[in-house]
């Protein structure tokens, strides 16, 4: 595995849940930095998670398509309930292609570097679990789509939906326009 901070390798734990920084000091190190684009974090559309399912930073069942349920970047990073945060798509233009199962020790699979490549540099961050991405940027789509591309599903998702948010960057860049 690689650290997520400081790019160096370390060995995988045996058991639990995959380690995703080589010490406490690159954990806390990527906990208090900011990594996500500020262009986002300036919205309120932010919301809270538990086990996937969306929740209020109250912790109560919340809506993508009800702004009442949404809340801002701050108030949702100091909320506990739940298991992390989420952005809320609303159709604006701001788009999140989701990659499943592309990431093997820390480093996407070729097949998920070629989708990379295609989409162009844009802010991409690893998912919960270490092992997808989430590719974000802009993009002209009217609804989400599901395609494959040589075997790496792809989801593209515009409106109607949240993504969660774990401030992991691959690569930590400006939200740029997709080529999708």
């Amino acid at each position: 595995m690689r650290c997520l901070v400081c790019k160096q390798h370390f060995d995988q734990a045996a058991t639990g849940r995959p380690r995703q920084f080589c010490s406490g000091k690159c954990r806390v190190k990527n906990h208090r930095t900011r990594n996500f684009p500020s262009e986002i974090i300036n919205l309120d559309r932010w919301i809270r998670h538990h086990r996937k399912r969306p929740i209020t930073i109250g912790g109560y069942g919340a809506s993508v398509t009800t702004p009442e349920h949404w809340s801002s970047y701050e108030q949702a990073k100091q909320s506990h309930f739940g298991d992390g945060i989420g952005f809320v798509l609303n159709g604006d233009g701001l788009v999140c292609v989701d990659l499943d199962d592309c990431v093997i020790d820390g480093e996407p699979t070729k097949q998920a570097q070629a989708i990379l490549d295609q989409l162009g540099e844009s802010y991409t961050e690893y998912s919960p679990s270490g092992r997808g991405l989430h590719v974000w940027g802009y993009a002209s789509l009217n609804k989400g789509r599901v395609e494959n591309f040589d075997n790496q599903r792809v989801e593209i998702y515009p409106s109607g939906r949240y993504i969660t948010v774990t401030e992991r960057p691959l690569v930590k860049t400006k939200l740029n326009q997709l080529n999708l």
